[in-house]
């Protein structure tokens, strides 16, 4: 049985846009239903949904066992107004309005939180983290709060500075990780932290020019050294493919982050399996 730790059942790996029309009244049944067969057929059996604000991935929740599929979500990211996460996410204030939809997200069936601390990367330009980030402080408290409620906090994140914030507030999984340094490679081990390191969207798209070439690539080699750095030290890194971005189909985009990571040495097996027993609302 493969993992998938990372995706978006409610995009379709062309178009983001097409995507949002395609459910921005109701969940489609027969896209989602397709999406389920595909990723069946791929030998899926874990889903860990990243969320999205159209009620895709509560609703996928509700088909994915005739499928055999054992699906996870958020129901929706929490991000504080602002910054990033508005693609498929709720915003908030302050702590009242977070606590609120986290409490919003038990209401509805979650089965963790997620949260955006970070940016994307810009790879239009030099790869660099793109919007501001929440600081050390306003992530614990964003965990404790997950916590009290009996979720795992799942959150986004790149930039070396940023996911040390992260580690030290307590997430339990660390998704994207780009520019992360040996010293936060250190910490996700002595952590116990699962790093899902999402590949695939980058090296999928590495020569076909839609980025600079050149960009993509000094990503994906420091991507890879801290990787393989990770698979030397002990951090456990899990697979989780971004499924549904720019790039990455469901189902052959998960196939694709596993031969990604095989290349690298990279074991996921105790990783995966930490992955689906934390993520699930205690």
């Amino acid at each position: 049985m493969k993992y998938e730790c990372h995706g978006h059942l409610m995009a379709d790996g062309v178009s983001y846009q097409a995507a949002v029309e395609r459910h921005r009244a109701a969940p489609d049944e027969g896209f989602v239903r397709a999406a389920l067969g595909e990723l069946r057929s791929w030998g899926i059996g874990y889903f860990r949904d990243g969320g999205d604000k159209y009620g895709v991935s509560r609703f996928t929740k509700t088909l994915a066992a005739e499928y055999a599929i054992d699906y996870r979500t958020p129901v929706f990211i929490i991000h504080r107004e602002g910054y990033y996460g508005h693609l498929y996410g709720r915003a908030y204030r302050d702590m009242r309005e977070a606590r609120g939809l986290i409490a919003d997200a038990k209401t509805m069936g979650a089965d963790f939180v997620k949260i955006t601390v970070s940016g994307m990367l810009d790879f239009d330009t030099d790869g660099s983290v793109l919007y501001d980030a929440i600081g050390r402080d306003e992530i614990h408290e964003l965990v404790n709060i997950a916590e009290g409620e009996g979720f795992r906090v799942m959150a986004h994140c790149n930039g070396a500075e940023n996911i040390k914030n992260a580690l030290e507030a307590g997430i339990a999984s660390l998704e994207h990780g780009y520019w992360i340094d040996k010293e936060g490679v250190e910490m996700l081990r002595d952590t116990g932290t699962v790093w899902v390191p999402t590949c695939a969207p980058v090296k999928n798209v590495l020569s076909e020019g839609r980025y600079p070439e050149k960009t993509m690539r000094r990503i994906l080699a420091h991507h890879a050294e801290m990787l393989s750095y990770a698979g030397k030290t002990g951090a456990l890194v899990a697979s989780g493919s971004d499924s549904g971005a720019y790039g990455v189909p469901h189902g052959r985009g998960t196939g694709d982050e596993y031969a990604y990571l095989h290349e690298l040495g990279i074991d996921m097996a105790g990783a995966n399996e930490k992955i689906a027993r934390l993520f699930v609302r205690g």
